[in-house]
């Protein structure tokens, strides 16, 4: 197995309260070592790279220093997509999201550079899915649960990190109910992992899970989410207006920037349903005897 490299990031953003706390959260509570500015440092290759439009032109000095399996996210305010970056999210998405996405992009970086041959295997075992039902309860559980479907979706590293993102804003604002101003809080003050822990352990929200139900038919992959939690609007959280209580709507808007078709709320708000669009059958059968 491939050793593990340690997580060097590079945080080139202007900098800004959610800049800091990003910071403090990634530094004190997420075991990263964080570089910030806009000039990277000659100690060695980063793996992840955060960077905003100001900075942008800095994105080709992180592919020089690139660690194996460079991740890099644009935080854009909607200008051209760049080939240096890999995922875009919106400039006003906050730090709570941002540290999900940055969580997402991690795992995934480690699952590729070290369970290779695992990947191969899993793949195997689950491309013959039709349809399946899973329930998770933790964030590790909705880690290892969005990379092995993941594997069986287009754009499998953009649907790994969005739906790693559904799956734990289910889990922290949904059956946890944690308001997204405790989550920055926590964030800010280097104790994000401590709190979710407290917070998973308080007798309150014993027993809830995240369940989901996986279904795929010639055309369309469907992945239905549902929380037990109290839920929200569904039309203010398609809205995703970032001066009202919609932190989830937030992760949803992101989401769907990062490989899927379409998303949309269901019922009271506590489910909702992920699709994706397939290559048709026979599309699928000319690639594959092209490559033979």
């Amino acid at each position: 197995m491939t050793t593990k490299i340690p997580d060097r990031l590079w945080l080139c953003m202007s900098d800004s309260n959610r800049t800091r706390t990003l910071s403090r959260a990634l530094a004190k509570g997420g075991g990263y070592t964080v570089y910030m500015g806009p000039t990277l440092d000659e100690e060695g290759p980063v793996g992840l790279v955060v960077c905003d439009d100001r900075n942008s032109p800095r994105l080709p000095d992180a592919r020089r220093n690139a660690a194996p399996n460079q991740k890099v996210l644009l935080v854009t305010g909607g200008g051209a997509r760049l080939p240096a970056a890999d995922f875009y999210l919106d400039h006003d998405t906050d730090a709570g999201v941002l540290f999900n996405v940055i969580e997402g992009m991690r795992f995934l970086r480690d699952y590729e550079m070290t369970l290779a041959e695992l990947q191969k295997v899993q793949l195997a075992s689950v491309t013959s899915l039709v349809q399946a039902e899973f329930s998770v309860s933790t964030v590790e559980e909705a880690r290892d649960l969005a990379l092995m479907l993941a594997q069986i979706c287009p754009q499998p590293s953009h649907v790994a990190v969005g739906l790693y993102v559904l799956l734990t804003n289910a889990i922290e604002h949904g059956n946890l109910e944690i308001d997204p101003a405790e989550k920055t809080q926590a964030l800010a003050e280097g104790k994000w992992r401590r709190y979710l822990k407290t917070r998973q352990d308080d007798r309150q929200f014993a027993g809830r899970e995240v369940r989901v139900k996986f279904q795929r038919g010639g055309r369309v992959l469907s992945l239905l989410i549902q929380d037990d939690g109290l839920g929200i609007d569904p039309e203010m959280a398609e809205r995703a207006d970032p001066t009202r209580n919609t932190y989830r709507g937030k992760g949803v808007k992101m989401a769907r920037s990062l490989g899927f078709s379409q998303l949309r709320y269901l019922g009271v708000g506590n489910m909702i349903e992920a699709t994706l669009l397939l290559k048709p059958p026979q599309m699928e059968d000319v690639r594959r005897s092209a490559a033979v």
